[in-house]
This record gives structure tokens, sequence and C-alpha cells, in this order.
């Protein structure tokens, strides 16, 4: 049996990391400020991936989001996954050579056959197809692009068949209601999820604490959980979440911490 995730996502924009909720931004600190209250080399014998994900209503600069990933990330083993405003060939190539092991996809999803582009280049693996939805009045969700400021679909299932003509690794399902309520997953959303897709999926929007965690990966069909949820989580907040969801036999990876700690200051000195 695959092993559960936990996801962590970074919400960053010109200089500063941001709270979500509903998609409304509230400014947190600067990256002294991410620095003092996430020491993410330590932080990553606690969570199995990292998204940085660049929200700006601006101009989004890829070179910026690469400098401070690079800044963040430095002696953090995990994963790298970079978003945020990768429209184009370039920018992925980018990204996937200076830092990041996975990128994410939202907004540019059917533009200029990217995703076919970048999986042929370096590997489905290498792609996280990022999708925001919204609860309508029929109770059904409907699929937000652009900082969920536009509507593109009403039909989830037919988006993600139209999805799935395409090459990606896994697939995030965020919910804009959920988002940063702290309130729990809206795991309604699953039942949506058809039950033969192929790909892993993530699923976000409204974590606050470890059982909202544990909540999330009872679904077979959600492999990981992603919270952004800076405040919840500040401090040793994603140590006791993981230990105590290991502590109540969910199936996530153990990590040897003192040996990854020595192998980590056996690199640093070549």
């Amino acid at each position: 049996m695959l092993k559960k995730r936990i996801i962590f996502t970074l919400l960053y924009s010109d200089k500063y990391f941001y709270q979500s909720r509903n998609f409304n931004l509230q400014k947190v600190g600067d990256i002294s400020w991410l620095k003092e209250n996430y020491d993410f080399q330590n932080i990553s014998y606690f969570i199995d991936e990292l998204i940085i994900l660049n929200i700006s209503r601006k101009q989004k600069c890829i070179k910026d989001l690469i400098d401070t990933a690079k800044e963040i990330t430095k002696n953090c083993f995990v994963p790298v996954t970079l978003g945020g405003g990768i429209n184009n060939f370039l920018d992925a190539k980018v990204a996937l050579s200076e830092c990041a092991d996975k990128i994410l996809i939202n907004s540019s999803l059917f533009k200029d056959d990217l995703l076919l582009k970048i999986s042929n280049n370096f590997g489905a693996q290498s792609i996280v197809v990022a999708i925001d939805l919204k609860k309508n009045k029929k109770n059904f969700y409907d699929v937000y692009i652009n900082n969920g400021s536009k509507k593109v679909s009403d039909n989830l299932i037919e988006y993600l068949s139209k999805l799935e003509t395409n090459n990606f690794g896994e697939i995030l399902i965020n919910s804009i209601d959920k988002d940063g309520t702290g309130t729990g997953l809206d795991l309604e959303l699953t039942s949506h999820i058809p039950k033969n897709l192929s790909n892993p999926v993530i699923l976000a929007g409204g974590c606050g604490n470890f059982l909202h965690f544990e909540d999330g990966i009872k679904n077979s069909i959600v492999s990981a959980v992603s919270t952004a949820n800076l405040l919840n989580f500040v401090g040793d907040g994603l140590k006791k979440c993981r230990e105590k969801l290991i502590n109540n036999k969910k199936n996530f990876p153990i990590w040897n911490i003192n040996t990854i700690s020595r192998l980590n200051n056996i690199f640093n000195k070549i």
C-alpha cells in the first residue's frame, strides 16, 4: 500500500508570505519572519513535500520565486514543488532545472500543449495539476482559474476527463469555500472524483489540525493532504501533527531523523 503524505504549502507574493481565506489574502510576514518561525531543515523531517506558490495578483516573476525557494529550502531534503505564473515551457524548464522537483500548473493547463511539452522533456511525474473548486447553488462544483477569479467549467467530471488526455503526475484539488478556514476539508469533494482516476489526488482547503489530515486520508482516493495554514502549524505544529498521525497507526513514512541529519551534514561539507 502506498504511503500517505503530509504536504505543506507556502503562499508567496512580492517578498511576503500570506494566509488565504476563501482566496482573500492576509499578509503574515517576510522571509525573516518565516525563518524565525519555520526552520525548514527541521520541518522537512515532519512533512513529505513542500509546495511554494506565487499568488501575486501582479505580473509573476519566475526568477523571484526560484530565488526565494532556494533560500527557504537550503538543506531541506523533501521534494519541492513550485507554482504560480508558470505559463510557458521556458518558465517550467527554468524552475525544474534550478530547484524544483515538480511544478504546479493551474491556469495554463490547456495552453499551447504545455503539459505535453513538459512531460516529454521532464517526465509526467514532474507535473502537479491544480484545480480550484467552488460549490454552486446546485451543490455541484465549478472550476476556477486565475487565483479563483475566473470560472472555466461547471462540470468537474467533464473537466477531469479532459485533463486525463494529458500526461501528468498528480492532481491537487482545492476547495475555495474551505480555503483558510481551518474547519476541516470538504470531504464531499471526493464523491465527485471518478473512482477510476489514475492519478494520485492531493486534497487541500480547510485543514487546521491533525484530525483534518486523518479525515482526509481515510478516503482511499486521497494520497496526500496539503495545508497552507501558517498560523495553525507555527512552531512545532507540523511535528506534533505527524507524530499524532503515526501514533494513530496511519500509513505515513517514518524517517530516521538521526541518519538523515548525519547525511545532510556530510553533503553540506562536500
